[in-house]
């Protein structure tokens, strides 16, 4: 093994550290906001549908590169300073619950519309509709593309580097920079490629449990 792998790996290892830490919490607060935002916009309550639809149109039609440095670099101006993990969270989590709350509007409205109907004339509310009727029927139609927004997710931490975030593709760009210098020689080629296995590892499985589960409610 040659003597600059050991420190390289370590170096690598706190970057993972980071893009691990940042993708459990930008999908756990694109779910959590997500799913809500999802139900309002099958409400029959026309404002409340106009604001989340506001919502979902605005951050999921940008670019995850724009919110992040709309995040980082705009929101100082008004006078709220964030660190690079909190704004590459914040960013990531934006277009994630967007897109989540597509999701789970597409997969809601997927129920046979007699479901619905029926819990209404059972006399359920809204919410009880929602909770024992539709949810629990459009939770299966909306796993499948809900693994593939945590994929995307995960992949997409890797643009939280050109805001400063030490990630493992960060960390990876330092030390081909650092070898450079020192020893004439980058080394990108196994560097980057540990890299392109983590998240081939990583992504590989959830990629071939969506595929199989969608081919199951098939």
């Amino acid at each position: 093994m040659p003597p600059w792998a050991v420190p390289v790996a370590d170096y690598l290892a706190g970057g993972l550290r980071q893009t691990a830490l940042l993708a459990l919490v930008s999908i756990a607060a694109s779910l959590v906001a997500g799913v809500p935002l999802g139900a309002v916009l099958t409400l029959p309550n026309r404002p409340a549908r106009a604001l989340a639809r506001a919502y979902v149109e605005i951050w999921r039609g940008l670019p995850i590169l724009i919110i992040l440095f709309f995040v980082f670099f705009v929101l100082p101006v008004i006078g709220i300073r964030v660190g690079t993990f909190t704004a590459a969270a914040t960013g990531l989590s934006l277009w994630g619950s967007a897109n989540a709350a597509e999701v789970v509007r597409g997969a809601v409205q997927s129920v046979p519309r007699g479901q619905a109907e029926a819990a209404a004339a059972l006399g359920f509310p809204w919410t009880g509709r929602m909770r024992h009727v539709l949810l629990p029927q459009a939770a299966r139609r909306a796993l499948p593309p809900m693994i593939g927004l945590v994929v995307n997710l995960t992949q997409q931490t890797s643009l939280a580097a050109v805001i400063g975030l030490l990630d493992v593709l960060e960390a990876a760009q330092r030390s081909i920079e650092r070898l450079t210098l020192t020893g004439g020689s980058p080394h990108a080629v196994p560097i980057l490629g540990a890299v392109l296995a983590v998240f081939f590892v990583v992504c590989l499985p959830l990629t071939l449990l969506s595929r199989w589960y969608e081919r199951r409610l098939r």
